[in-house]
């Protein structure tokens, strides 16, 4: 469970962990998709719809966990539906780029669980 933004009350001392795949599917509280197509030791990029337009975004662990849940939506289709809203409504290059990357070579083997 995602720590509450308004408790100030309390003090992380472990530091969240990267613990997304390439290919997996997240879900904003808004119940907006995304999906994970680069990742780093500390940070990830996300390809998602931001401000109209679908972009690559980077995010650092904490920001991932405090903003993005496990989706429980398919792989495939959540590809050929990001690519169809940027038809529809624009696409960076990057990530356009980075979705073709994932249509070809597909999602990483094991999906882990954002939320362990």
């Amino acid at each position: 469970m995602a720590k509450d933004p308004t408790d100030y009350s309390t003090v992380d001392f472990i530091a969240p962990v990267l613990n997304v795949t390439c290919g997996q599917v997240l879900m904003d509280r808004q119940r907006h998709i995304a999906i994970v197509a680069k990742k780093g030791k500390t940070h990830a990029h996300l390809v998602q719809v931001k401000s109209g337009i679908l972009k690559l975004t980077r995010y650092t662990a904490r920001e991932l966990t405090d903003e993005w849940s496990d989706a429980d939506y398919p792989f495939d289709r959540a590809v050929a539906r990001l690519l169809e809203l940027g038809k529809q409504h624009g696409i960076t290059e990057s990530a356009r780029n980075a979705l073709e990357q994932l249509a070809r070579v597909g999602r990483e083997p094991k999906q882990h669980r954002l939320f362990g």
